[in-house]
């Protein structure tokens, strides 16, 4: 199924290229690179790679080894071609010219080739790798006389150092012509040497493949001879050739050539490790994401969050010196950590390659999620941000929600609020009741506040009297209270004559308090009522209660009849 999306997928480059040429003018400058670019879009197909196993002698078994070398090489190569070509698509995408949008298309074909090809190797590599190892007892192996190569080779060395001595002579004498005519010789001659490492390679792979093919231990000292020769053609092909080794000495001793092999073990190990963590894991957008850059992103996450936790620490230490409220210090914490937060996050997409347009693909999938179940989170998001910088709700303020729900503020963060109430109950309320409900603020602007304390006398007491003795008693108690009115429009207590209820005349006593009293109201009515109540006892002023009288006019006459 996979392949036949990828499939679809290259029909519709080459065919989205053919529309996009048939929009470009033949007069434009870049017109034949866009029909070169459509042709070569047209021309790239997916081609199974091919070994042949059909071997009969020598020659054809040491041509089909190299075909197997080239094949794990290319399976080697292949995730950093994905990354690099990743990367020229994301360097074209800021061009939003048409060519350039052929180019991508390019690319794009590029790519699903190159990942289908990957796919292909991971499957069938060790199928290729094993069919070839058993080929090995049918076929005869000869060895050459690789004296004269030997020779060769020594001698080109010997060349090859006198070359750098004369060519440091004419830097010397700054000659450039000289200069340029040594380094070509340079050249030359370290191509001379890779062909005569290529014949001393081709022998001892020989060599090893007959003991190999007789289970001869001599095999893993001569694999030593092909390290070195094919390090000295080319890295890659060395890293390739030594996977396949470190194979065919396990097919045919088992795991006892781990004693021998332990280090080509472990580099082999690695090259593996080294192709998994390049290869993609999943796309974002158009953007290819590997193991390496998973990881990348997350350490970033993870920095940017121990930095944020380092910032609020700092700040809640600064307050202490610079005197900074506790409300204040909790503000410039809590932005400062989700500042800290987003920055980390938008730097984590830009190391790892993905831009903008990326982030709107992932935001409106988000969305969706969102838009199911996820609103309520949110929205207690967005309360919690507004609830920061409106400040109409702070870090120290005494809220009441409803007439069960009070308490002190203690802290504000992005989803939810601390309140801790008088019980010493942290209680966690989301960000939105306080946006969505009404909320009392006791100390919004200042901690002080007005208690309305009521109570009640007997009918036949004398008014005057009862409001002498109470505002006496309020003067000589110990209770706190505001006394003078010379604090915003603080009023002196007073008491207000209500009402003249079903069982007594009902009064209501007006006094301010400030501070903690002003956070704990149960407490602080319930020292007024007992000031009260103490008060009109010492008075002989009667507290009445419900009462009802009954009053009977007429008793009316009963009779009883007796059978």
């Amino acid at each position: 199924m996979r392949l036949l999306i990828l499939f679809f997928a290259l029909f519709l480059y080459a065919n989205e290229a053919e529309n996009i040429l048939k929009t470009i003018p033949k007069t434009s400058p870049d017109y034949s690179f866009d029909v070169t670019l459509v042709k070569k879009i047209n021309e790239l197909k997916f081609i199974k790679p091919k070994m042949n196993l059909n071997i009969k002698n020598q020659k054809q078994y040491l041509s089909s080894f190299y075909q197997l070398v080239n094949l794990q090489n290319e399976y080697n190569q292949l995730p950093n071609k994905i990354s690099s070509t990743q990367d020229k698509l994301d360097i074209l995408k800021e061009n939003n010219t048409k060519t350039a949008k052929i180019q991508i298309l390019y690319y794009k074909k590029l790519i699903s080739i190159y990942k289908k090809r990957f796919e292909y190797l991971k499957t069938n590599l060790h199928y290729l790798e094993k069919s070839l190892f058993e080929k090995l007892k049918d076929i005869k192996f000869i060895s050459n006389d690789v004296k004269y190569w030997q020779n060769l080779l020594v001698n080109k060395q010997k060349e090859y150092e006198k070359l750098n001595i004369n060519l440091q002579k004419w830097q010397l004498l700054k000659s450039k012509i000289d200069i340029k005519r040594v380094e070509s010789e340079i050249k030359i001659n370290i191509e001379k040497q890779k062909k005569i490492y290529h014949k001393l390679l081709d022998n001892a792979l020989i060599i090893w493949f007959n003991e190999l093919k007789n289970k001869d231990k001599k095999a893993l000292d001569t694999d030593d001879d092909i390290d070195k020769f094919s390090k000295n053609i080319d890295k890659n092909l060395n890293i390739a050739i030594n996977q396949i080794v470190i194979d065919f000495e396990k097919y045919t001793f088992g795991n006892q050539m781990l004693i021998y092999n332990a280090k080509k073990e472990a580099e082999f190990t690695w090259q593996k490790i080294v192709n998994i963590i390049n290869y993609p894991l999943f796309e974002v957008g158009d953007r290819s994401i590997t193991l390496v850059n998973f990881v990348i992103f997350l350490f970033v996450l993870v920095f940017g969050w121990f930095i944020g936790k380092y910032y609020k620490n700092l700040i809640y230490k600064l307050r202490y010196k610079k005197n900074i409220s506790y409300s204040t210090a909790t503000l410039l914490a809590n932005i400062g950590y989700y500042t800290i937060l987003t920055f980390s996050f938008l730097t984590a997409l830009k190391i790892v390659g993905l831009d903008l347009s990326s982030l709107a693909i992932v935001a409106g999938a988000l969305s969706v999620g969102i838009g199911f179940g996820l609103q309520n989170i949110v929205s207690n998001f967005i309360s919690g941000i507004i609830l920061m910088f409106e400040r109409t709700i702070k870090i120290g303020d005494y809220v009441q929600i409803d007439d069960n729900t009070r308490g002190e503020v203690i802290d504000i963060s992005m989803r939810s609020t601390i309140i801790r109430t008088n019980d010493n109950i942290n209680l966690i309320i989301p960000n939105q009741s306080f946006i969505q409900n009404n909320v009392i603020n006791w100390t919004l602007g200042d901690d002080i506040v007005r208690f309305r304390v009521p109570f009640g006398v007997a009918y036949g007491s004398d008014i005057n009297e009862v409001e002498k003795v109470i505002l006496t008693a309020l003067e000589n108690s110990n209770l706190p209270y505001i006394k003078k009115h010379n604090i915003l429009n603080v009023r002196p207590p007073h008491i207000v004559f209500m009402e003249m209820a079903d069982s007594s005349l009902n009064f209501e006593l007006f006094v301010w308090v400030k501070g903690e009293y002003a956070r704990r109201p149960r407490g602080t009515r319930s020292e007024f009522l007992k000031m009260i109540y103490n008060a009109l006892n010492e008075a002989n002023i009667s507290i009445p209660f419900p009462q009802q009288d009954i009053y009977i006019k007429e008793i009316s006459e009963i009779k009883i009849k007796k059978d």
